[in-house]
């Protein structure tokens, strides 16, 4: 969810040289398939990444099945949640639970990315963490709607499955622990100068389709978080995904399943929990 880039100039050089083939699975039982693609969800502008097969299959599908519903109005009810679960309402400021190294880590960065440091301390340690990597984000060329936001317009309302409320996808961090919160906006502050490169690294891998290296430079990339966080991120999630998606088989129904790239790579991804279930999966981009 934490997510940073080079700033555009430096993107587009990289972009430009790499033909577009972000990796797509087949999953197949005995007489049915479903396709699998792994997403970005923010982007730097002018990222190719649609190919002749993902149109073929987004036309073709019965169901388009997303994460969570990222049409605006959903995204606005996330939005004021958010707010209503990140910000102290007890006049608790951030500097009382943070050490003092801490914050002069946050006030330094802070003015780096011109994030005002006082609407800062009014917010608990999760969503100080997500403010300030999304303006390091916007500051460095990462802009634009990712995948979901990008196709969510073309596809009809009856054809769209969600795995997942807005909710439960804002548990995953306003639901952590004051002590993994911590850890969390250590590990954010942490990486912000050495992020750039890495996701750079990363959206090129995504780019041209080759997945076992996204899994090593997300793992790079999260490893400075708690465990625990990271089950709720990426592994108990995963696993909550595996009935709904075994029941599109099962029922037979033609399926293009749009989730983030890291969920299809890695340990516990959801492409080997459903092999796991026994059912074949296929590189096909």
């Amino acid at each position: 969810m934490l997510r940073f880039a080079l700033p555009l100039a430096l993107l587009l050089p990289l972009a430009s040289s790499v033909a577009a083939a972000p990796a797509m699975w087949k999953v197949s039982d005995a007489d049915s398939a479903i396709y699998l693609f792994g997403s970005f969800h923010v982007l730097p502008d002018g990222i190719d990444w649609r190919t002749p097969l993902f149109d073929e299959r987004l036309a073709a599908a019965d169901k388009i099945v997303l994460e969570t519903d990222v049409s605006p109005l959903a995204q606005a009810q996330v939005g004021a949640a958010a707010i209503a679960r990140g910000v102290y309402v007890d006049g608790t400021l951030l500097t009382d639970v943070i050490d003092d190294d801490l914050e002069a880590t946050l006030r330094a960065q802070s003015s780096a990315y011109d994030v005002p440091v006082g609407s800062l301390l009014a917010m608990r340690p999760w969503m100080a963490a997500n403010t300030i990597s999304v303006a390091a984000m916007m500051a460095l060329g990462y802009d634009q709607p990712g995948v979901e936001f990008q196709i969510e317009p073309e596809i009809e309302p009856d054809r769209l499955i969600h795995l997942e409320t807005g909710e439960e996808q804002l548990d995953v961090l306003a639901g952590a622990s004051d002590e993994e919160q911590l850890v969390m906006l250590q590990a954010t502050l942490d990486e912000l100068d050495s992020m750039p490169k890495l996701m750079s690294k990363m959206i090129h891998h995504w780019q041209a389709g080759t997945a076992d290296r996204i899994a090593h430079l997300f793992q790079m990339e999260m490893g400075g978080f708690e465990d625990a966080f990271l089950d709720r991120l990426l592994y108990q999630r995963n696993r909550n995904w595996v009935e709904p998606l075994s029941q599109l088989l099962a029922d037979d129904i033609d399926a293009l399943v749009i989730v983030g790239a890291a969920h299809l790579v890695g340990p516990t991804n959801v492409i080997e929990l459903l092999e796991a279930e026994g059912f074949t999966a296929t590189r096909v981009q």
